[in-house]
């Protein structure tokens, strides 16, 4: 300014402890993961690290999410596998998946969905797919393919000889009957890839379904076979490995029936015969396993086959089998199987890297327990995991993380989202550059079958994820509302004056701004209204969502332009409206000034003829302990204990009984209170006192801030809710609500002060007159005609205030102000450092453990600066107190609602509950609640009242 010129399947019910379901029951699987990665070996998964974001779309992001108090995307951040929001409060987030949740199509982000539909040219595909999914329709009797994957050079198409009949479709599963007598050809989806089931009914069926070979056309693709007798899949081209297949092996039905866990089972021979354009799959199965009479049937043959750099895999104890081709990671001993234990690898965010991660949580999705009691299984901190991790050769267990008993995925706690918090591993990540980071799950106790579990894979509509939330360097541009805090900070500097008509300006700015973005909130709908008007809930004439930056701006201008006409504010409107993200549209930015303008509008007709025009000043008395010049001019501001208040009901609502409980000058000075008080001030708060510490110097010139060109009592007050505000995190739109409640309140702690100091009989003199002038009549008192306060001009003129000192505006202040951010904040219990800005005391920094500490300190502060009694602080400190007390629990409150009532769904559980602890904290809604959705999902709705 300057002067004017998840996975589908369920797991049938078994009496003994097995665990999820896979495929229809007596399972031959060959899992045939074809994982194309250019550059990176499928079974070594080395993502690229997801660079962040433009820095200037993540600034956007950031304001927009603090004005509108909800969380933005940075939609350029975005990867297959990871989204990024900006918070309201300031911090980001980034959720990382195991598997894809979206892919790019046509130069736009898509969204994975494996439901399967039939298209126009009669074959079935996945309504959206990130490896271009397609399935066969109705075929021939020389059959053709069957499930085309992948596309851009490397594709695979697996072939079944035979007619298919056309497919029943039920989510992500297509079902072809009958492809062979007794035998069902079932194809499922998976993020990317697909599952093949041959559901086998009976012995005889078994028999024609024990050697199958399976064509398989490739393009860009060659396959070799390891000892092992899983698959390498290489570019011929580079040579280098781009898939992978898992071996393959087959089980029964087991006792619990159809699709149980815990069945017997055994490997499958699979052979590779190499061709042109391609190679066959000859799939044997044991003929002894399956003529066995404990083998129960129906048996699946479940070739699985994906593209993609996702890992997660489990191992188990006598098993070498590769399992990372599946749908599920498995924890625990199975029964009569031995141990198993599973690993999920992680992208790593490169913008999480080198942060300050203030919260992380693991979710899972159970897909399967043996029962609803709470058995404890663990998650640690892993070395990455391949294609080649076995029982024998896992991966480093390097240090547990925590322990849970969640348990979900039996018949009576059905399958269902589960979250768990991981902080403490992510921070340790966020100190290194890895570009994976990998969990690993096991049970704690690996002999109990009881406690044996399993939770969806990366393959699955379900996959792992972790979210991570971390703090952010300081915003280029505070938000709005502090911003105008500063200008008003920097209007104190320039105007100077008496605190009062500092403090009203404060109360008239923060009031309209809080009224301005509540009416922009309030356009979203009455449930998003920050609490009840001061004055006015405005609306927009064009019928837009009003901008609540440009609202706050408009508001805070028109205010501030109007108590200040030879200010010019031109330059921080302009800077403040340059701020705004340019998603904001031109109708949103006129219907946000408008409200704005309205609110401010309001404010200052409210105030017109409150009292606060100046009247003749006062020149006090020659009478013994009455008020009298001290050099630093007549009375200041004696009409303004006659000002309407911001909060309270009338001026004098909360004026105390007088010092000492005296109300007559002529008891009050004989007394021995008066004459303890004189000397308390008389020895701690000379210039050359010997019993006041350095420490209470440094206190009390840094409370000073009496002097023209600082920011003085209010500002300093307002600077430190700024500190306050940033260490908890408050949103732009929490800050409106606050600013405004801590103005009310130190506006209405000068009304109430300046209503003692010169509406009652007790204008009492400074401490310098009583000790400088005998005439008290107090035989305890001696005079000192050299006495001068410690209070000091820029000259090193030392001086008092001129006005009454009982009682203490600083003190009123500071008790105001302690009061309403304690009622804020719902504690007393904050630690900060400030500094100050007169220029007495400039470099010092004071740090407080307490709120009601700092109030304390500025009151008896002082006294040791010689221009105050003790009394006038204490009895001070309360007066304020009462006054923001008054207005805090009167004015801006919270929405309220008789029942719950639904106020948004949410990702998951642990983003509910910040959202709603987030409307508590910031006086929006009293309680709040978070309710699962459905189990099978991870979103809860936040409700409110």
């Amino acid at each position: 300014m300057h002067r004017s010129t998840g996975r589908s399947r369920e797991p049938a019910r078994r009496g003994r402890s097995l665990a999820l379901p896979l495929a229809l029951v007596l399972l031959a699987e060959t899992a045939v993961a074809l994982s194309f990665a250019p550059g990176a070996a499928a079974s070594e998964p080395s993502p690229r690290a997801v660079k962040p974001a433009a820095p200037q779309e993540e600034v956007n992001a950031r304001l927009t999410a603090q004005a509108q108090g909800r969380r933005i995307e940075v939609v350029g951040a975005r990867t297959e596998s990871t989204t990024s929001w900006a918070n309201p409060d300031g911090t980001m987030s980034v959720e990382s998946f195991a598997g894809p949740v979206r892919f790019k199509e046509n130069g736009r982000w898509v969204r994975v969905d494996l439901t399967l539909v039939k298209n126009a040219d009669g074959s079935v595909g996945p309504k959206a797919h990130p490896r271009g999914l397609r399935l066969a329709g109705r075929t021939g009797d020389s059959g053709g393919d069957l499930a085309v994957l992948g596309r851009g050079g490397k594709e695979l198409a697996l072939g079944w000889k035979g007619a298919l009949p056309q497919p029943r479709l039920k989510g992500a599963k297509a079902t072809y009957d009958d492809v062979l007598p007794g035998t069902d050809l079932i194809v499922e989806a998976t993020r990317t890839g697909f599952e093949q089931y041959l559901v086998v009914e009976d012995r005889k069926a078994a028999e024609r379904a024990a050697d199958l070979t399976l064509p398989v056309r490739t393009e860009g693709i060659t396959a070799r076979q390891g000892a092992d007798e899983t698959l390498a899949l290489t570019d011929p081209r580079t040579g280098e490995r781009v898939g992978r297949g898992s071996t393959p092996y087959m089980w029964d039905a087991g006792a619990g029936g159809e699709n149980a866990p815990g069945a017997r089972a055994a490997r499958v021979d699979l052979g590779v015969t190499e061709r042109a354009g391609g190679f066959d799959l000859r799939v044997r199965a044991d003929r002894s396993f399956l003529a066995d009479k404990a083998t129960r049937y129906p048996v699946t043959i479940d070739p699985a086959v994906y593209f993609g750099t996702d890992f997660d895999t489990y191992v188990r104890n006598g098993d070498t089998a590769d399992f990372s081709a599946g749908a599920d990671l498995r924890v625990g001993r199975e029964w009569q199987k031995g141990e198993a234990r599973s690993f999920i690898n992680f992208p790593r965010h490169s913008s999480v890297t080198g942060q300050d991660v203030l919260n992380a949580e693991l979710n899972l999705f159970a897909t399967w327990a043996d029962n609803c009691t709470p058995h404890s299984w663990e998650i640690w901190d892993t070395g990455t995991a391949s294609s080649a991790t076995r029982w024998g050769n896992q991966p480093s267990w390097r240090s547990k993380v925590t322990s849970s008993t969640q348990t979900h995925g039996h018949t009576d706690c059905g399958p269902r989202w589960i979250s768990e918090d991981i902080t403490s591993l992510v921070k340790q990540w966020s100190k290194t550059t890895n570009t994976v980071d990998t969990v690993g799950l096991r049970a704690t106790d690996e002999n109990d079958v009881n406690a044996f579990k399993i939770f969806a894979s990366a393959q699955t509509s379900t996959a792992p994820s972790i979210l991570v939330t971390y703090e952010t360097p300081a915003d280029p541009v505070k938000d709005h509302v502090v911003y105008w805090n500063d200008v008003l900070q920097e209007t104190f500097r320039q105007v100077g004056g008496a605190p009062g008509p500092l403090a009203r300006a404060g109360a008239m700015m923060h009031g309209a701004i809080y009224d301005a973005a509540n009416s922009a909130r309030c356009a979203e709908g009455a449930l998003k209204c920050l609490g009840d008007p001061y004055l006015v809930k405005a609306t927009a004439s064009n019928g837009a969502l009003p901008d609540v930056n440009s609202a706050i701006d408009h508001a805070a201008f028109e205010v501030l332009r109007s108590l200040h006409p030879t200010l010019n504010f031109d330059d921080e409107i302009a800077a403040a409206r340059s701020t705004i993200p340019a998603a904001v549209t031109a109708s949103q930015r006129a219907a946000g000034t408008e409200v704005g303008q309205k609110a401010a509008a309001a404010m200052i007709a409210a105030r017109q003829d409150d009292g606060s025009a100046p009247v003749a000043p006062y020149t006090g008395s020659t009478q013994p302990g009455h008020w009298r010049p001290t050099g630093s001019g007549n009375g200041a501001t004696p009409q303004w204990g006659l000002v309407k208040p911001f909060g309270m009901a009338s001026s004098t609502q909360f004026r105390s009984a007088g010092p000492a409980g005296h109300t007559q000058m002529s008891t009050l000075l004989p007394s021995q209170a008066y004459a303890d008080q004189v000397n308390d001030v008389k020895g701690l708060g000379g210039a050359e006192s010997t019993e006041r510490t350095a420490d209470q110097t440094k206190a009390a010139l840094f409370w000073a801030n009496d002097l023209d060109m600082t920011y003085k009592p209010p500002g300093q007050l307002f600077e430190h809710t700024q500190i306050l505000s940033r260490q908890h995190g408050t949103t732009t739109v929490g800050n409106a609500k606050l600013f405004a409640l801590t103005a009310f309140a130190m506006a209405d702690a000068a009304i109430v002060a300046w209503d003692q100091k010169y509406r009652t009989d007790i204008d009492l003199w400074r401490p310098e007159s009583a000790i400088r002038l005998d005439g008290d009549g107090n035989a305890n008192t001696t005079a000192d005609a050299n006495w001068q306060p410690l209070s000091q001009d820029r000259n090193g003129q030392h001086f008092s205030p001129p006005f009454p000192a009982y009682i203490s505006g600083h003190a009123t202040f500071a008790g105001a102000w302690s009061k309403a951010t304690q009622a804020w904040f719902g504690t007393d219990q904050v630690t900060w450092t400030a500094t100050t800005e007169d220029p007495n005391a400039l470099g010092v920094t004071r740090t407080f453990t307490t709120i009601s500490e700092a109030a304390t300190e500025n009151a008896v502060g002082r006294v040791w600066l010689g221009v105050h009694y003790r009394w006038d602080g204490t009895d001070g400190v309360t007066a304020g107190g009462d006054a923001a007390a008054h207005a805090v629990a009167n004015r801006l409150k919270p929405n309220t609602a008789a029942d719950w009532t639904a106020y948004e769904t949410l990702r998951n559980l642990a983003g509910c509950q910040e959202v709603g602890k987030r409307l508590v904290a910031e006086h929006r809604w009293n309680s709040y609640r978070c309710t699962q959705v459905q189990a099978q999902a991870p979103e809860h709705t936040l409700s409110v009242k």
